[in-house]
């Protein structure tokens, strides 16, 4: 069933992120400790900036190298979301985002892990771009190859849109 939302998966994690970012900015701006830069006694010594790098062992200049040589995606299928398998950015993430480059040719492998009726399908926000055919059977595999448009904005399931949806970031060469 297509979406009808006027805003796209895109937008939506814009502004998700933007949120975010204004509470978190919002947190560290607070005024803490005795107020001579000093923690006080039950605070950490260890700073946001700290936290930050263990939670995001990556920078995101990584992330250009990771997605450069992929030309095949891999993907199951369970009506709880789509699993990552192929390359290891997305490996056992749910609905992972994925990022192409704009004018590749791509092959995405999805296999139906749990019987019910899936498909792949890349959509420009709300209409669909090119779609697998649809899985039936357990174990079923099915492979789309499509190329990255600059139209491509998210990678869908079209029998369960709501669960099954990942953000697809285009890159230029």
């Amino acid at each position: 069933m297509p979406r009808t939302d006027p805003r796209s998966r895109r937008s939506t994690l814009r502004l998700v992120g933007a949120t975010a970012g204004v509470a978190l900015a919002a947190g560290c701006t607070e005024g803490t400790g005795d107020g001579e830069g000093e923690p006080d006694q039950n605070e950490s010594d260890e700073t946001v900036t700290d936290e930050a790098d263990e939670d995001d062992p990556d920078p995101p200049e990584d992330d250009e190298d990771e997605w450069e040589d992929v030309s095949t995606l891999e993907f199951e299928a369970d009506t709880d979301g789509w699993i990552g398998i192929e390359p290891e950015a997305i490996e056992d993430e749910e609905n992972p985002d994925i990022a192409l480059y704009e004018g590749r040719e791509y092959e995405f492998r999805v296999t139906n892990e749990d019987g019910d009726v899936h498909n792949f399908a890349l959509w420009d926000g709300s209409n669909p771009i090119a779609a697998s055919a649809f899985l039936e059977d357990e174990g079923e595999t099915e492979t789309l190859v499509a190329d990255a448009t600059d139209e491509v904005e998210q990678y869908v399931c079209e029998t369960h849109p709501d669960e099954m949806a990942g953000a697809v970031e285009l890159r230029e060469e």
